[in-house]
C-alpha cells in the first residue's frame, strides 16, 4: 500500500546505472540476500546495462546493498520507453552455486569455520562474535551450496544467517543493536499499517532425535530432546530429525532454536513509517530492536524488526515487519505487547531417551 504521506526524500543513487524514477529494496534477517528493483530514465540508444554487472545501491550516502544488476527489462510505447532493473547481494553466489571443496568434509570446526572454508567465491563471512563448540564432524552433500549446508548446521547452534549491505554472509546469535526513538500511531507510523497472527506452524512440544556415530548408550543411540510453546493450547507434536552428529546441546539448542523461531514466522506486525531512518539518522535495519506505541494494533514495548522494506518513489516510505524480540533469539521485552505476538520465553530442553 502506497500512503498519502511519507518522510523525506533520499537521494538513492545506483552505481552504474541511469537516474531513478522509483525503487523498492527488501532487507531480511531471515533472507541471505537483499534484493531490489527500480524503474529508471531511458534515453539514448541501446541498453546501458546488462545482468551480472556489479553494482551497489547507495542512500543519501549510506551503503544498502553490493551486488549485481539480476534482471534487466526495456519496452517502449509511442511517446516514451522504460527500463526497469532487479539486485541482488553478492551473497546470491553462497546461496544458488554449489559449494566448491575439496574432500566434502570438514572435521572438528565450529559454524563460522566452516562458513569460511565453504565460501570458495570469496563472499565473506562476518560474526557478532558469538561463540561456537566445534562440530566432529561437517559432510558436504552432492551438489549442495554454500548456504544450504550452512543454514543446516546453525539450526542446532541458534544463529541467523543473513547478508550485510557490504554483500557478506553474517552469522549472528541475537540483536544488533536499539533503534533511535519509537514509533507511535498516529505520529510516524501511518495508515495501513496492520498486523496477522496464525498458528500455521507452531506446535506444543516439539522433539528432536538423532543418533551419534560412536558408542552404544541409550544417549548415544537414541537421544531425544523436547520443548513445548506455552502460546500452543492443545496437543501438537513435531519430531524432526537432527542434521549432523547428535550432540546433545545442540540438540536441545535445535529445538529451543525451532520453538522460537515458528512463533516470530506466526506473527507480522506490518508498519508503514515515515521515511527510511530512525531518529538518529540510522537507516532501518533487520534483527535491530525498536520501540513502538499503536494501541489499535495492541504494541506498546520493543519489538524486533525482521524485514524492511525500503521505497522510494513520489514519496518515501518503509515497511517494517516486526515480532518479539524473543523470536529472532533476544529477550523479554516486557512491555505491554498484546501476548499474541509473544515468542516462547526463556526455555529449557529436556534431554530423555527416544
Amino acid at each position: 500500500m502506497r500512503p498519502s504521506s511519507s518522510g523525506p526524500l533520499e537521494k538513492v543513487s545506483v552505481d552504474g546505472l541511469p537516474p531513478l524514477k522509483s525503487i523498492e529494496i527488501n532487507v531480511s534477517a531471515e533472507e541471505a540476500s537483499r534484493t531490489a528493483s527500480g524503474d529508471f530514465v531511458l534515453v539514448g540508444r541501446g541498453l546501458p546495462v546488462v545482468p551480472g554487472l556489479p553494482t551497489t545501491i547507495r542512500a543519501s550516502g549510506d551503503l544498502l546493498l553490493t551486488g549485481f544488476v539480476r534482471d534487466v527489462n526495456s519496452s517502449y510505447g509511442e511517446v516514451d520507453r522504460s527500463l526497469s532493473c532487479s539486485f541482488v547481494s553478492k551473497t546470491i553466489d553462497l546461496i544458488e552455486a554449489s559449494a566448491v571443496h575439496d574432500g566434502g568434509e570438514i572435521l572438528n570446526k565450529d559454524l563460522v569455520a566452516i562458513a569460511k572454508e565453504l565460501d570458495s567465491y570469496g563472499v565473506g563471512i562476518e560474526t557478532d562474535g558469538a561463540a561456537f563448540s566445534p562440530e566432529p564432524r561437517h559432510k558436504l552433500q552432492l551438489g549442495e551450496s554454500a548456504f544450504s549446508s550452512i543454514e543446516r548446521r546453525a539450526r542446532g547452534r541458534g544463529a541467523l544467517i543473513y547478508d550485510t549491505a557490504k554483500g557478506r554472509l553474517k552469522i549472528a546469535t541475537k540483536p544488533e543493536g536499539v533503534h533511535a526513538g519509537t514509533l507511535k500511531r498516529g505520529v510516524n507510523i501511518l495508515p495501513g499499517s496492520s498486523a496477522s497472527l496464525t498458528e500455521a506452524g507452531r506446535y506444543s512440544e516439539i522433539r528432536v532425535r538423532g543418533q551419534q556415530s560412536a558408542g552404544v548408550e541409550k544417549q548415544q543411540l537414541r537421544p531425544q530432546t523436547k520443548v513445548t510453546d506455552s502460546g500452543v493450547t492443545r496437543k501438537r507434536v513435531l519430531i524432526l530429525p537432527y542434521e549432523g552428529e547428535a550432540i546433545v546441546d545442540a540438540m536441545r539448542q535445535r529445538a529451543i532454536w525451532q520453538a522460537r523461531r515458528a512463533a516470530g514466522n506466526s506473527v507480522t506486525a506490518s508498519l508503514l513509517v515515515t521515511g527510511w531512518r530512525d531518529d538518529g539518522g540510522k537507516l532501518w535495519s533487520p534483527n535491530w530492536l525498536i520501540q513502538v506505541e499503536d494501541d489499535w494494533l495492541g504494541i506498546e514495548g520493543q519489538m524486533i524488526i525482521k524485514s524492511v522494506v525500503f521505497s522510494q518513489g513520489e514519496r518515501t516510505w518503509a515497511t517494517l515487519s516486526l515480532a518479539d524480540p524473543r523470536a529472532l533469539g533476544g529477550e523479554n521485552p516486557r512491555g505491554k505487547t498484546s501476548a499474541g505476538y509473544a515468542a516462547p520465553g526463556i526455555i529449557e530442553a529436556e534431554y530423555e531417551d527416544e
